[in-house]
């Protein structure tokens, strides 16, 4: 009896513990602005944007903190590679124990990236996640809310360092959102890399075959027809020349499936966006963490190497080592 009571307490602890380092997503940080402006590495960010709904167009507009984590060269360089991590929630019994593991705020992580990738490395923080604030990850990621508050945020921190253009890679839920903020019209990006990318919500919802897709909901549990899909909006996305925009996917991935990014690329390719679609093999026992060679093919992409190096290299056919991209 004994025995079971200890394990009841202890089992009880770590539940408190995991809550505990996992509350800021449960439980989203609020900032005044002049909290946000007195942080470091912290951007107050104001969106608006129109929303389509069953009652018809209408304005939308929100507020919020962003926070962000640079590498140690991110400021004496004339660009960076901005990444954005995948969702940090689905199950909080599995989600909230690799939290603490995952947070971006060591900045060695960055100078990790930055090494690998031969670009500074500027890791963004969605709202609702490692102390960024505007929404609640758990309920609105995926909404238009976030992706106009990232793409704000995007903005105000390449001012912050004076860059004319950027690279701009995510991965899963993050490359979701490379893909809707290449839809916003942003015109000074030289590199953008979906890996593994939820850029086409409703084949994802579809291919999962879950309860949700049949109530016509996303796994978020969000209307489909609510959701920012950056399928929905490529007719919107600018012509550059100078820009190169690659969907990066394993065939075998459980999470997010590979027709989810093809059915992507084969919009860009019908509207007339120059885009290159690459195949990668993730390391994880689901074949979904593409992320770090996502990085890589920025770091690629702005040394000059070709579509065919890059896929070679993704292959292990080439010397993998990234050429200082900086410029």
């Amino acid at each position: 009896m004994k025995k079971l009571i200890l394990m009841i307490l202890v089992f009880g602890f770590a539940k408190v513990a995991v809550a505990g380092a996992y509350d800021e997503v449960l439980n989203p940080p609020a900032y005044t602005q002049s909290e946000c402006e007195s942080m470091q590495n912290a951007v107050w960010v104001d969106a608006a944007w129109l929303e389509n709904g069953a009652s018809g167009t209408r304005g939308r507009q929100a507020s919020g903190c962003v926070k962000y984590f640079p590498s140690d060269n991110a400021a004496v360089s004339s660009t960076a590679l901005f990444f954005i991590d995948g969702d940090v929630y689905s199950n909080v019994a599995t989600d909230a124990a690799n939290y603490e593991i995952q947070k971006p705020e060591n900045p060695a992580l960055a100078n990790m990236l930055a090494r690998q990738t031969g670009l500074p490395v500027i890791r963004i923080a969605r709202p609702g996640t490692f102390g960024s604030s505007g929404m609640s990850h758990i309920h609105e990621r995926r909404l238009p809310i976030e992706t106009y508050l990232v793409d704000a945020a995007v903005t105000k921190i390449k001012e912050r360092y004076g860059y004319q253009r950027i690279q701009l890679s995510g991965q899963s839920g993050g490359g979701g959102l490379v893909g809707g903020l290449l839809t916003l019209g942003r015109s000074d990006i030289d590199c953008a890399v979906m890996s593994s990318g939820v850029t086409s919500i409703k084949t994802r919802s579809r291919d999962l075959d879950s309860p949700n897709f049949h109530q016509g909901r996303d796994e978020t549990g969000r209307s489909l027809e609510e959701v920012y899909d950056p399928i929905d909006h490529v007719s919107q996305i600018v012509r550059d020349n100078e820009r190169r925009i690659f969907v990066l996917a394993d065939p075998k991935d459980q999470t997010v499936s590979i027709a989810s990014q093809n059915d992507f690329y084969e919009k860009l390719v019908e509207s007339g966006i120059s885009s290159t679609f690459l195949i990668g093999e993730a390391k994880d026992p689901k074949h979904h963490a593409l992320a770090v060679f996502g990085q890589k093919v920025a770091g690629w992409c702005k040394s000059g190497k070709s579509d065919a190096e890059i896929q070679d290299l993704l292959r292990g056919k080439s010397d993998q080592s990234p050429k200082n991209g900086t410029v």
